[in-house]
This record gives C-alpha cells, sequence and structure tokens, in this order.
C-alpha cells in the first residue's frame, strides 16, 4: 500500500474555516500561488463554498489529502446540495485509503439525491472497485428502473458479470452499452477483452474502433497493442507500443511489453535494452527484473542474472519463478 506524502507547511488558520463568525484573520501561506491566491479570496469572502472545494481540488492534486477533506467538509457544512463535493469528497477518500468513509461519503449524497443517475453511477463505480458486487446490482437496478437504456449503467452491468465469471453476458451487456452510446470506449476495450479470451476474430474491431473514437487515448492504443501481442502479430504490436513511447517516454507498461516481444523473438539484445529503459523509467518493476535475469542468463552473463532475480524477489518475495530461476542458477555455479 502507498503512503502518499502530504505537503508541508500547508496548516492555514482562517476565519473561513472556523465558525462563520469568527473574526481571527491569521493566515499561514503554503507558498504554492494557486492556493495562496485561493487563501485570499477566502479571506474576502468566507461564506463562498466554492472557494473552498477549489482549494480542495488544489490541495487534492498535490495529494494534500488532509487539508482536501477539510476544505470539502467545510464547503458540506455551507451547502449540504453542493453534489459536486460528494463526489470529489468520496474521490479523495478513496484516494487516501479510507475506503470507508469514501463509499460512505456516497451513501449519503444518495440519500439526498436517491435519484439522481450520475450520483447513483458514481456509487456503483465504487461498490465495484470495493468488490460490493451485490450492492453494486441492487443500485444498478435503480439505475436501469430509472433509465432502462442508461449505457454506463450497461457498462457496469458488464463488468459484475465479467467479474463473476459471466462472460456470455457480459458481452451481451458491453455490447448493449456500446449500441446505446457508441462513444463509450471503455465498453468498446472490455468487451474486446472478452471477445478475445472467447478467441472471436471479431476482437479487432473493437479495439480498433476504440483508437478510431479517440486517437489520443493511451489506454485504448494499449489495449490494441496487447491484443496484437497475444496474437502473434509482434511487429504490429511494437508499432503501437513504439507510437506510445513517443508520446509519453515515461511509459513503462509500453517499454516493459515491447521487451516481451523481443524476448520472445530471441531478439535478445533488443530484449536487454527495453528491460533497461523500462527499469530506468519504473524500478519498481519485479517483473521487468525477472525479465531481464531471463536475458542475462540467456547471454551467459549469469552474476548479472543471479543479482537480477534476487532483486525481482525483494521486490516482489513471493514470485515463484524467480524463486525457481535463482535455484537452479546458485546450483549450476
Amino acid at each position: 500500500m502507498r503512503i502518499y506524502p502530504v505537503l508541508l507547511a500547508m496548516t492555514i488558520l482562517i476565519a473561513g474555516c472556523q465558525s462563520s463568525d469568527s473574526t481571527d484573520t491569521t493566515v499561514s501561506l503554503t507558498g504554492y500561488p494557486d492556493i495562496d491566491q485561493i487563501t485570499m479570496s477566502i479571506q474576502e469572502h468566507p461564506e463562498d463554498h466554492r472557494l473552498y472545494r477549489q482549494r480542495a481540488v488544489a490541495y487534492a492534486d498535490r495529494e494534500a489529502y488532509d487539508q482536501a477533506i477539510l476544505d470539502l467538509k467545510r464547503v458540506l457544512t455551507l451547502d449540504s446540495m453542493d453534489i459536486e463535493s460528494y463526489h470529489l469528497l468520496a474521490d479523495v477518500y478513496l484516494d487516501y485509503y479510507d475506503s470507508r468513509m469514501a463509499i460512505n461519503t456516497l451513501y449519503s449524497a444518495v440519500e439526498r439525491f436517491p435519484n439522481r443517475i450520475p450520483t447513483l453511477l458514481k456509487l456503483v463505480e465504487f461498490q465495484f472497485i470495493l468488490k460490493f458486487y451485490d450492492p453494486a446490482k441492487e443500485t444498478l437496478a435503480r439505475i436501469m428502473t430509472l433509465d432502462p437504456q442508461n449505457a454506463e449503467g450497461l457498462f457496469w452491468a458488464g463488468m459484475i458479470h465479467r467479474e463473476e465469471g459471466n462472460n456470455v453476458q457480459a458481452i451481451k451487456r458491453f455490447q448493449e452499452a456500446t449500441e446505446q452510446d457508441p462513444d463509450l470506449i471503455d465498453a468498446w476495450i472490455e468487451c474486446g477483452k472478452l471477445l478475445s479470451q472467447e478467441k472471436k476474430p471479431l476482437a479487432l474491431r473493437y479495439f480498433e474502433t476504440a483508437v478510431r473514437l479517440d486517437s489520443t487515448s493511451d489506454h485504448a492504443r494499449h489495449a490494441l497493442a496487447e491484443y496484437l501481442q497475444d496474437q502473434g502479430r509482434y511487429q504490429d504490436a511494437l508499432d503501437v507500443y513504439r507510437d506510445l513511447v513517443l508520446r509519453n517516454p515515461q511509459y513503462a507498461d509500453a517499454i516493459y511489453n515491447s521487451g516481451l516481444i523481443y524476448l520472445e523473438m530471441d531478439s535478445l539484445q533488443d530484449a536487454r535494452k527495453q528491460f533497461d529503459l523500462a527499469l530506468k523509467v519504473d524500478p519498481t518493476r519485479s517483473l521487468a527484473y525477472f525479465a531481464r535475469g531471463n536475458v542475462l542468463e540467456q547471454l551467459g552473463d549469469l552474476n548479472g542474472a543471479i543479482s537480477d532475480y534476487k532483486q525481482a524477489l525483494v521486490l516482489d518475495p513471493s514470485m515463484e519463478r524467480a524463486k525457481k530461476a535463482l535455484a537452479q542458477l546458485q546450483q549450476t555455479k
């Protein structure tokens, strides 16, 4: 579990964050111009809930979640009907690894807005993330009663069917979602993945449609590349991964997958270069250490391979493949 750092020196004592009739005007600024500017505006308009929400967004962007939560609570004290702040507060709690408060915030929002479909969809999303599948189905039933053709509702129904292993129903729901909203990229991608699992050639059309709908979507392009890779169309997959890395040189997944393809093609030096680069971008990627160890072993660099296998196990002590590879190498040396 990651623990996000909070900003230093962000304790801000202002009248608007205390009781509405407080006369304390002490301000401690953060040094971040955007946040400090909002803080000064709050000094002038301490009852403007929109300013607290705006500052909460700025805090959350910097992973200063405690401060963001305080500001959002202030928003809801000033305006308990600010639905946007309920959604944002739930997001902040989830980012802060407080799933209980995240889901409870959305339950509170649904109590105030029982027929608001965007809020019900937000609740379904969180229920899905937290694996509360039965409650999610109940929420979906409410959504589909209000709007039987709601594309996002159909999408989440498909996601739940997928998690429960019912691929037939999942594919059906995803296809219905794309019929209702042809621009729903995630539905095209998830349907393509399941069709690929079912060995259906139609899968390619779903991935290509997702890319066509948004040519700037890394998610869509990556899904297409993975499909091409799984189909053994290595050069086509490499071309897509290369395009992703040109767009974003820090795209470690595309670099790592390119290495796997080169390894599959027995292009060991090319594979090593890709794994070197992937680890430069993301030094915590245990699988990249294992894969590079495999390459080094085949290249005859046994000491380098042993070092990489050990590092893979430091990062992931449960990796059986690395344990086995390390044991075999140590026996032969």
